[in-house]
């Protein structure tokens, strides 16, 4: 059997804290939700906030997509019309969310709860995996990490957010990736995940790549002796492979780059001053358990990751094996991510050139990473801690606690009891830590309890401040009665479809339905502020039908109404059917189709920004038809926050609130009232039909002085305006929504020439042919799609197809062939053929090592033989002629206090000083064993001694002769022992502190092997060792 098959069996206890950090989370969320009685448990399901309003609609109307084969890139079934491959890349690309073809539509929210759960799991995992990675160990301890970063303050506040998961879980394999392409040229692992974190979600993707920037010069500045050709050299190759990554996205990312110039955000501006938002000090009591999670608009970040990382950071730094290079580098990332929190501009930047709409700080997964990569490192010198130093950091911690207690802004609304919750977890983690320091209990059992208090800590942490609940009745009522009156309308003609009463903006994707509302980070800017301006509510990344009177719902092609009410009787529509849940269809009877003919010249005078909808919608009329005005103003008075006016006949009264910072706004019609909410967005306020005789009063609680308008709905003149409009109407004829195609086609008989306005959002995305023939369509009110038009009969055909897609697959496919290309290099050139070396011993706890100690430390040249270098290798790798040689090979310099404690007593016996390592069962059972004896609990060094790390080592020739030393060790007899001769050189000499008589150059430690030994683990043992020295023998370089 080889060496690499051989070490490719991996034990149980291997893969163990690997298993725990991907298993545990999950249970701790799976606990969570039975506590909170979600399905399967209860009656209730994890929607927040937009998980309730945005995802759950979009996932259902993705399966549907999926099962019926219906367009993947455009959707009539959000916002008018929307870019579905823009969607796509933003709230739908994870590779997970193709699982949800095996399962039925009624579950879609079940699906999107547990594959959080399952996305939560892999977090721990990928972090576990690259702590263990980085440090080349199995250790138990980075399932304790895994777990910390798995259940993080910023996963208690986003894990609703199902689309930022997977940069998240990848996120440390793509920090694992870039060290390997710095200190080990092996850049695909970097390559591959950060294209796939691009392809899963762009945006969280922009931060992953501001952050691996930073790292990146972070690495090289911790790097050694650096040359100029090698520093250029790795520069290029992480922007290669950096672009290659961004290239293997393209097919996603630029169709959604192409998509958010239409968006809101693409108007944003850079900030012209510097300012903060609070101080970093209240900023760092985010660090405690139990603090409130922040949502909302305030710019709080989500710190926690287990309150342990208090403790563990001091040990960081006082981990003497750990460079102080390393230790300012890092330290001075960790203070960059802290300030671009609290500092707008850097703030503005980590969030892709824009201010984010809530949901504050969305980079700082990143520094918990960062944050607990260091704690594991000074986890690891926990072991070569005195009991003095142990106590100072927890005292240090305790200490901030307090003074936080006291000094922290009570704006962030941490509670009394968030302050001795984290302090009694820290005393806990402390009194485990010190009672294995002191040896009464095995490090199993730190382990074991130290593991129960986290799951304590994490479980409380979650339930209390991220896991929010809502009826999962409620949100599927209605959802069928809605199915089934849909299916009742059998109409040819193109239609859009509208609730009066609505759960979210997104219904029409929750149902099926073409829709005119939307709420999405994709939404289209121009249609919002169109929206405003006509009176419907417009919003940032939202428009919706609220406010809409009966022309806009005509310019709209909103035929059908669904309401929970019953609507008063209208001469505009008529009831078509209802069911037994008191669902109601209406049909309005004066729709106007998906176009029609206007003047050509009719948006160049159409006046929309004068600040009234009103004056807005008479003015398109004037224009188009021959009627001067739809909407009349009546007389009202205004007393303070009242408003009060009244009808002569019965009217359906729309009344403007003129004060933008009114916000609530209660009317009073008679015997009924109602109450309008986010009056802000500038939407008319729908009062119904008004009798004569009824006094119409709006009021307000918003302190302001309550300005207002009120209009009658003139339905007779309104009627006139419709059969002027649609007496040259474009037919649709064939509507094509495939898997592959788009489009719509049509006829119009203009009767002379004009404008064919749509009520399609403007998109490059579409073409339009005329008569067969290529023709260009133009914006209208920097909305809509229009097409210039010549009298006569006209056949019209409109395809879609997003701006970008072309191109970006191309750059896709290009980029996966470039990869393919500089992978084959890679191995014909041998970079990619595995080297294997012996791991080196760990250094302070049981089964761990420090990533460079191989890679910076030289071993004896009898171990391994010398390869000849030539001039140019000798030049490359000799130190600088001006370094001194105290800094070639430091000396390790102890402390006082160290030295005192662990050197020998005057008066132990020699043969105690260096007592020989017996591997003996009672050994190993035996508690309390000393610290050169591998006790049970520490039978992982000898495992990672044995171990082999995947640390390339270059060959030498194969007809190298091997040397005495090898030779005789490889022909050993099969004996009890083993006689090591090591050689110290007179510092190490010094270093060992041994008195004068007993001090040498030679010094021979004995290994015993336990009595007596199976033969197959004799046999085994021997194998190894000779496969070692066979592989020394075709190959080795001097480290």
């Amino acid at each position: 059997m080889s060496l690499r098959k051989k070490h490719a069996k991996h034990t149980f206890e291997d893969r163990l804290p690997y298993f725990l950090a991907f298993l545990i989370p999950m249970l701790i969320m799976i606990g969570v939700f039975a506590g909170k009685s979600i399905y399967p448990f209860g009656d209730k399901s994890f929607l927040r906030t937009d998980m309730y309003h945005q995802y759950a609609p979009f996932f259902m109307d993705f399966l549907e997509k999926l099962k019926h084969g219906e367009s993947l890139t455009y959707a009539w079934e959000i916002g008018l019309g929307s870019n579905y491959t823009a969607l796509i890349a933003y709230y739908l690309s994870s590779p997970f969310n193709l699982l949800l073809l095996v399962f039925p539509s009624s579950l879609i929210v079940e699906f999107m709860t547990y594959l959080i759960v399952l996305k939560i799991g892999l977090c721990g995992f990928t972090m576990a995996w690259y702590l263990g990675k980085r440090n080349h160990t199995n250790h138990i301890g980075i399932a304790f990490f895994g777990i910390c970063y798995a259940l993080s303050g910023y996963m208690a506040a986003y894990s609703w957010n199902i689309m930022w998961l997977d940069c998240l879980w990848l996120a440390p394999l793509i920090l694992l990736g870039l060290e390997r392409l710095v200190k080990e040229n092996r850049p695909f692992l970097y390559c591959i995940t950060l294209g796939l974190a691009i392809l899963t979600n762009y945006y969280i993707s922009i931060m992953l790549c501001i952050f691996m920037f930073l790292y990146f010069i972070c690495l090289m500045i911790m790097l050694p002796h650096v040359t100029l050709k090698q520093f250029l050299i790795k520069c290029g190759r992480f922007a290669l492979y950096s672009l290659i990554a961004g290239g293997l996205g393209a097919i996603l990312l630029l169709p959604a780059a192409h998509a958010l110039m239409g968006t809101a955000s693409a108007s944003s501006t850079f900030p012209k001053t510097l300012t903060s938002y609070f101080s970093v000090f209240d900023m760092l009591a985010r660090h405690l358990v139990d603090v409130e999670c922040e949502i909302g608009l305030d710019h709080w970040p989500n710190l926690y990751s287990g309150v342990a990382t208090l403790l563990f950071l001091p040990m960081y730094y006082l981990n003497r094996r750990i460079p102080y290079k390393e230790k300012i580098v890092k330290t001075v990332l960790l203070c960059v991510m802290l300030l671009s929190f609290s500092l707008n501009i850097p703030n503005y930047i980590w969030h892709g050139m824009h201010y984010p709409n809530s949901l504050p700080c969305r980079q700082s997964f990143l520094y918990n990473i960062l944050m607990l990569s260091m704690c594991f490192e000074g986890y690891k010198g926990f072991k070569g801690m005195t009991k003095g130093k142990l106590m100072a950091c927890f005292w240090g911690v305790f200490a901030f606690v307090l003074l936080a207690e006291k000094l922290v802004d009570d704006s962030q609304n941490i509670e009394y009891h968030t302050y001795y919750a984290s302090l009694a977890f820290i005393a806990l983690y402390t009194l485990l830590l010190y009672l294995y320091k002191i040896r009464k209990i095995q490090m199993v059992t730190a382990f074991v309890l130290s593991m129960g208090v986290l799951v304590l800590e994490m479980g409380l942490n979650t339930a209390v401040t991220s896991v929010t609940i809502t009826s999962r009745t409620d949100y599927w009522k209605n959802t069928d009665a809605y199915q089934s009156l849909l299916d009742t309308i059998d109409d040819s003609n193109f239609y859009r479809v509208e609730k009066a009463t609505r759960k979210t903006k997104n219904d029409g994707a929750w149902v099926g339905y073409r829709s005119a509302s939307v709420f999405s980070s994709t939404a289209n800017a121009g249609v919002s502020n169109l929206y405003r301006d006509l009176g419907l509510e417009g919003n940032t990344n939202a428009y919706s039908f609220m406010g809409a009177t009966p022309f806009t719902s005509s310019l709209l092609s909103v035929r059908y109404i669904l309401s929970t009410e019953a609507l008063p009787d209208s001469e505009l529509h008529h009831f078509r059917e209802s069911t037994e849940s008191g669902i109601h269809l209406y049909e309005n009877d004066y729709t106007l189709p998906l176009g029609f003919l206007i003047p050509s010249d009719t948006d160049e005078h159409w006046t929309i920004s004068v600040g009234n909808p009103a004056r807005v919608q008479n003015n398109f009329i004037s224009l188009t038809t021959h009627v001067s005005e739809i909407l009349s103003a009546i007389s009202g008075s205004t007393s303070g926050s009242q408003f009060t006016t009244s009808v002569t006949e019965r009217s359906h009264v729309y009344v403007f609130i003129d004060n933008a910072n009114v916000d609530n706004v209660t009317a009073s019609i008679g015997n009924r009232s109602e109450t309008f909410s986010n009056v802000k967005r500038r939407y008319l306020l729908d009062l119904g039909y008004c009798v004569p005789g009824e006094i119409i009063t709006l009021s307000t609680t918003d302190s302001e002085t309550l300005s207002a308008t009120a209009y009658v709905f003139n339905e007779e003149a309104f009627i006139q305006a419709y059969n002027e409009l649609n007496s040259q109407p474009f037919v649709v004829t064939e509507m094509t929504d495939s898997l592959t195609r788009t489009a719509v086609t049509g006829q119009i008989d203009a009767v002379s020439d004009g404008l064919l306005f749509t009520s399609i959002p403007y998109d490059k995305g579409w073409s339009v042919t005329i008569d067969g023939v290529a023709a260009e369509a133009r914006e209208f009110a920097d909305t809509f799609l229009a097409i210039p038009v010549t009298a006569g009969t006209h056949t019209i055909e409109l395809t879609y197809h997003p701006e970008g897609l072309t191109t970006g697959a191309m750059i896709t496919g290009g980029s996966v062939l470039l990869l393919i290309i500089c992978y084959a290099i890679y191995r014909l050139t041998g970079q990619g053929k595995k080297k294997r070396t012996a791991r080196s011993l760990p250094e302070e706890i049981e089964g761990t090592s420090r990533e460079d100690d191989m890679r910076d430390e030289e071993l004896p040249k009898d171990i391994i033989p010398e390869k000849e270098l030539s001039e140019a290798e000798i030049e490359e790798n000799k130190f600088p002629e001006d370094v001194p040689e105290k800094d070639k090979f430091p000396e390790i310099e102890l402390s006082k206090e160290a030295i005192e404690e662990n050197k020998f007593p005057e008066d132990a016996p020699e043969k105690d000083k260096f007592p020989e390592i017996e591997l003996s069962e009672a050994a190993i059972e035996e508690e309390g064993t000393p610290d050169n004896e591998l006790s049970k609990s520490e039978d992982s060094e000898l495992e990672d001694f044995l171990a082999v790390s995947e640390e390339p080592v270059a060959e030498t020739p194969d007809n190298k002769t091997p040397t005495a030393d090898e030779a005789a060790v490889k022909d050993l007899p099969e004996s009890k022992s083993v006689a090591v001769t090591a050689k110290f050189s007179p510092e190490e000499e010094d270093l060992l502190k041994l008195p004068e008589e007993e001090a040498s150059s030679e010094k021979k430690i004995v290994i015993e092997e336990p009595a007596p030994v199976p033969e197959k683990k004799r046999n085994q043992n021997i194998e190894i060792l000779e496969e070692i020295l066979a592989e020394l023998e075709n190959g080795g370089k001097k480290r």
